[in-house]
């Protein structure tokens, strides 16, 4: 069996969720190779999404922190020294951890660090440098497929997930999805403006699906003051994961509603439409191409306050998505 290797700084949640399709896509392109993800940090595919990963990703070592120096060892975690990869492809840009990588011994190298500079493999024109992560990711996949790779590959759910899901959902259409949680509270539109956006849609005639992370102890007990019947699909599905019940669930929405979160990129599925509030960073790395997916940035508003977004301007956003995809 050949053998990949993909290296990383690490992956938070919205990382892991972002270059899921990438995983996918290499699984599905190289049939007889097996994946390793190295990870200079931590990863979360090899906690909260191990069970999502683990059947593309063969093995994950995280926290391998590689060593550029030539008289240390490569990792103090584990032995590259004996390790041989036929293609090794670094997904970070930081110069001196692309050295250390190159360390390890492989037949094929590819890395965009320093302009491509210490790649096997490199583009034939310049790449534009502001894109979607993800589709930077498939740019390099590219170069060793030698054609370009379809990045709106469909999400698959297991039968009995999906049989769940719609039952929870079956009396809940039309449905609007609302994701008011962030893992970086300045990243966070008040939970008092999402609760204005469904009071709204709720007298719209809408139903309201709330998907919230761990942490969001807080709005959930705010939501249930404003909403005591709230409807929280997470907490209806036993026996699989928080984002494995987000990203089924956008099958059945009218349209959802997210800070740019780990949430948020759970209901990035294309499944349905999804208006996404940006504040400090680039929407256009953090946001799919596609024509259901749109963004609101409070830089649009000349502020990098996340609530200098207006609730009516939300509003308006998400009736045009709606009425643009009947």
């Amino acid at each position: 069996m050949k053998k990949i290797l993909i290296f990383s700084n690490g992956e938070k949640m919205g990382d892991g969720l972002i270059k899921l399709p990438f995983i996918h896509e290499i699984f599905f392109q190289f049939t007889n190779y097996n994946l390793t993800w190295v990870a200079y940090g931590t990863t979360v595919y090899s906690t909260t999404l191990k069970k999502m990963s683990s059947k593309y990703i063969y093995n994950v070592m995280d926290n391998a922190e590689l060593q550029i120096l030539p008289w240390k060892k490569i990792s103090q975690k584990y032995d590259f020294e004996k390790e041989y990869y036929d293609i090794i492809i670094d997904t970070q840009k930081t110069v001196y951890k692309t050295i250390a990588l190159k360390r390890i011994k492989s037949k094929i190298f590819i890395s965009s660090a320093a302009s491509w500079l210490f790649s096997d493999l490199k583009p034939k024109k310049k790449l534009k440098s502001k894109k979607y992560y993800l589709d930077s990711l498939f740019d390099m996949l590219g170069l060793l497929t030698n054609k370009k790779i379809n990045s709106n590959r469909n999400y698959s759910f297991s039968k009995d997930l999906e049989e769940n899901i719609e039952r929870i959902f079956i009396n809940k259409k039309p449905c609007i999805g609302i994701a008011p949680g962030a893992g970086e509270k300045d990243r966070q539109w008040k939970i008092e403006n999402f609760i204005k956006v469904s009071n709204y849609f709720t007298n719209k005639g809408y139903k309201i699906a709330f998907f919230l992370g761990p942490g969001d102890v807080r709005e959930k007990n705010i939501i249930l003051r404003t909403f005591p019947k709230a409807f929280f699909p997470e907490d209806l599905i036993k026996n699989y994961l928080g984002p494995e019940i987000v990203m089924c669930s956008t099958k059945h929405l009218t349209c959802s509603l997210s800070n740019d979160t780990g949430t948020g990129h759970m209901l990035s599925t294309n499944l349905c439409p999804q208006l996404k509030l940006f504040c400090k960073y680039d929407p256009v790395k953090f946001t799919p191409k596609s024509r259901i997916i749109k963004i609101i940035s409070s830089q649009e508003f000349n502020s990098k306050n996340i609530n200098s977004i207006p609730v009516k301007e939300v509003i308006e956003k998400i009736e045009d998505l709606i009425l643009s995809n009947q």
